[in-house]
């Protein structure tokens, strides 16, 4: 025996070191060797000599084969017993290994297999979905891609994605590869009605939601709907939003802590996707709204230019008009020719204001507009005058607020945009003007990057019609530009829609998909009316400052004919050399545009002289208005060129 342990010496040196519980014995069962652990099994008993099978009561004698390792569970210890068998050179057994295994540290040995094996599985299952980032600008692939790992990495049976959009609204997209969800209306319906809830919960406990089919739980009735023994609800956060929630099923059996760990990582990652997309696609948006902006700026530019000298022209035919029919009698057909001259240079105007009203938009005349009252009206018309075959549906709110502007543009814009939805439907279809209130803030700023903070009308247009190609939505704002067949439209209106919500300091946006849906989004900010004071009345000396001769001359003639006396200067400073030699000026009119001084230089001079004298500045531009402060300068009024004569001398009578 002892020349047998000699033999085995190098097993034994081995044993000495194993954590379990080993004994070698005999080919009789006896133990001859035992190590720590084995001996604090049996403390007050003596074990050499002893056969194991005795020790561990196992009665019936073991009928081993030589080459065989035999298990037996060992309850009254929580252990396993292996037995294996040393053989001799004719594969008969000298010697017995006894190994006495705790059936916690063997699970827990299992569980830290399992748990590295899983990681392992997460670690490829992340590189691969990382790389998938980094190419893919799809979110809806992402989406789809991040689903799959889910209900594979926790051996689910199906998952989705909630998508958490503005004001409550919410999208879906599923991976079922087992078809297990028949009823796809009634689980979002379902979702919708519980998420009011669960978006708070989620809100407050930032953590994963474990739903299971049983009445005292919070997510019962989500589980009952997807007939699933357990849900888990992972959100989708980023800084601090709500953006998505991740849902994985299971018809039978529950999540385990890995699997859940794991969903919530793969959650982590679909916020950032989200997040980075809509950033992404933020900036792709900006990039070419600034490029449009920038080619209309130029457009406007170029046609601003034009109207500025063209209206020069048109305020000297006004004038010599306005002259001859003041200078007596004269041939009928004589009087038919000057008339036909008037109606011509008032078209001529009317186009040039068009061209300033885009170039440097200022709205032309305004008023209060009640947005209800003029959206009631277009819906009239529209419900009479559309085929019957497009449905109409409107839906605007109560009690927009008021806008400052002019009625009829904005009339024209929304019908305009209502026109063009009629074309895009080829036969039926559905055209829809709804509105409500809007405010731009702090909370909101993101979405409407290009917007002022403020409160805005919100009015939409929707149609079901043919849509618009991706090519064509950068040039739709474009003179001239249109997708309709030659001869039948001009294609101006979008260009005279954009000039005019621009000229109201509003913004439009599109949306559209080729034979989808395509919508116009229109914002125009809301106004409080101010009170303004009126100037007093005064004496009948007027200063005229203007640089272009002819013109000057022809409105000086016209104010002498109606019995003022006119001061005529060609710059801003003569006129400040006239009011300095103490003659008595009772209204200055000042033209903008002149050389060495412009207007507004030789205007605040004025006022820093000290002289409380009522100013006009006439100008050939639109925007004064809304680009300079009016009071601050001292500016009582502005006259715009071509001079519209009855409404500028209304004008000088009542600061005179």
């Amino acid at each position: 025996m002892r020349g047998n342990l000699l033999l085995l010496n190098p097993t034994i040196k081995y044993l000495e070191t194993e954590h379990y519980a080993v004994a070698v014995s005999d080919d009789k069962f006896k133990i001859v060797w035992f190590n720590k652990p084995f001996r604090s099994l049996f403390k007050n008993r003596k074990l050499k000599g002893m056969s194991f099978l005795k020790l561990f009561g196992i009665i019936e004698p073991l009928k081993f084969k030589p080459t065989n390792i035999n298990s037996l569970p060992l309850p009254s210890f929580n252990s396993k017993l292996t037995i294996i068998p040393i053989n001799d050179k004719k594969n008969t057994p000298n010697n017995y290994i006894v190994k006495v295994e705790s059936l916690d540290v063997i699970y827990a040995e299992k569980k830290d297999d399992e748990i590295l094996l899983n990681n392992l599985l997460f670690q490829k299952e992340l590189q691969n979905i990382l790389s998938l980032i980094l190419k893919e600008k799809s979110l809806k692939v992402i989406t789809e891609e991040l689903i799959i790992r889910c209900i594979s990495i926790s051996k689910g049976d199906f998952g989705l994605v909630v998508f958490h959009n503005e004001l409550n609204k919410y999208s879906f997209q599923y991976v079922d590869p087992e078809k297990l969800l028949t009823n796809e209306s009634n689980v979002e319906k379902e979702i919708k009605a519980n998420f009011s809830f669960l978006s708070k919960w989620f809100l407050l406990n930032k953590k994963s939601l474990v739903a299971l089919n049983t009445n005292d739980n919070i997510g019962y009735n989500l589980a009952r709907i997807f007939q699933s023994e357990a849900l888990i609800l992972s959100p989708c956060f980023f800084d601090d939003k709500l953006l998505a929630t991740i849902i994985v099923g299971k018809v039978k059996n529950g999540f385990s802590p890995i699997e859940m760990t794991n969903i919530e990582q793969f959650a982590a990652i679909l916020s950032f996707s989200i997040s980075s997309i809509h950033t992404r696609e933020l900036k792709d948006v900006l990039e070419s709204k600034l490029l449009q902006m920038q080619k209309l700026e130029t457009i406007g530019k170029l046609s601003s230019g034009m109207a500025h000298d063209f209206n020069n022209l048109l305020s000297s035919i006004f004038g010599s008009i306005n002259l001859l029919k003041r200078g007596g009698p004269v041939r009928e057909d004589y009087n038919r020719l000057l008339d036909n001259i008037e109606k011509c240079a008032i078209r001529a105007r009317d186009l040039t204001k068009g061209l300033l009203s885009f170039g440097k938009p200022n709205s032309r005349r305004k008023e209060l507009v009640k947005p209800n009252d003029l959206l009631g009206e277009i819906s009239k018309v529209i419900s009479q005058t559309f085929p019957k075959q497009i449905k109409f549906e409107y839906d605007v709110a109560n009690s927009l607020y008021d806008i400052l502007g002019d009625s009829t543009e904005i009339y024209q814009v929304v019908l305009n945009l209502c026109v063009n939805a009629r074309e895009a439907i080829e036969n039926s279809g559905t055209i829809s003007l709804s509105a409500r209130n809007i405010t731009i803030d702090e909370k909101n700023v993101m979405r409407f990057p290009l917007f002022k903070k403020d409160n805005y009308v919100n009015i939409s247009v929707s149609d079901t019609g043919s849509g618009i190609k991706e090519e064509n939505i950068l040039k739709i704002f474009d003179p001239y530009f249109s997708t309709k067949i030659k001869d039948t439209g001009s294609g101006l209106g979008l260009y005279v829609t954009y000039g005019i919500i621009k000229a109201h300091q509003g913004y439009i946006e599109v949306d559209s998909k080729e034979n989808a849906r395509t919508t116009f989004e229109v914002y125009l900010p809301s106004y409080e009316p101010n009170v303004v004071g009126r100037p007093i009345d005064d004496n009948k000396i007027i200063l005229l400052a203007d640089d272009e001769i002819m013109l000057r001359d022809l409105l000086a003639d016209l104010l002498e004919s109606n019995g003022f006396n006119v001061i005529k200067v060609s710059s801003g400073v003569e006129a400040l050399t006239v009011l300095t030699e103490e003659i008595k000026v009772d209204l200055i009119i000042i033209d903008y545009n002149m050389p060495e001084m412009n207007g507004l230089q030789c205007i605040e001079r004025i006022r820093e002289l000290n002289f409380q004298i009522p100013i006009i500045l006439s100008t050939g531009s639109l925007n004064f208005e809304t680009k300079i402060d009016l009071p601050k300068l001292g500016i009582n009024s502005i006259l715009n060129k071509p001079y519209e004569f009855d409404a500028m001398m209304s004008t000088i009578k009542k600061l005179i």
